[in-house]
Parts: C-alpha cells; sequence; structure tokens
C-alpha cells in the first residue's frame, strides 16, 4: 500500500489514528482497520510504526508553528499526562 514517501505514509498514520478515534466511540472499527492493513502492506509492523512516528513528527512541528512550544516541551506535557492517567 505505502510506497515509502513520508506523505503517504503520514497520511497512513492519520488513517489509523482516525480508526482510533472512532474506535473510542465502542466500536471496534480501529481493531478491524489494523488488521485489514496488515493484510495490505508489504510489512504492515515497520509501515505503522513509520506512520505513526511521522504523524508524530508532524503533530509536534504543527505545536511549534502554532503555538512556539519546543518538541521538548510538548514532549515533556504528554509525559505528565500520561503520569497523571496511570
Amino acid at each position: 500500500m505505502s510506497s515509502g514517501y513520508p506523505s503517504e505514509s503520514t497520511l497512513l498514520g492519520v488513517e489509523i489514528m482516525t480508526a482510533w478515534a472512532a474506535s473510542q466511540t465502542g466500536n471496534d472499527f480501529m481493531g478491524e482497520r489494523l488488521e485489514a492493513l496488515k493484510r495490505e502492506l508489504d510489512d504492515p509492523t515497520n509501515e505503522i510504526i513509520t506512520a505513526l512516528t511521522n504523524l508524530s513528527a508532524h503533530l509536534l512541528k504543527l505545536r511549534h508553528e502554532e503555538q512556539g512550544t519546543s518538541f521538548t516541551e510538548t514532549l515533556q506535557l504528554i509525559a505528565s499526562y500520561i503520569n497523571t492517567k496511570e
């Protein structure tokens, strides 16, 4: 499915996270979509990891550009959020 171009990989990450968001409403779309991707992708584990990594990088860059926060500040905020939820 993915040809390895960063933008295509990032779009795959968006697709995965869209499936995740849909799964938060109680349906199993995330599981179904991930199973379909495993069948469609040449190297599903690496392609999914790359896609989510690319998406994360774009989100960090967007937050930096929109709010002026550094990548480190954003990652610290995420870590703090996760720690308070556990």
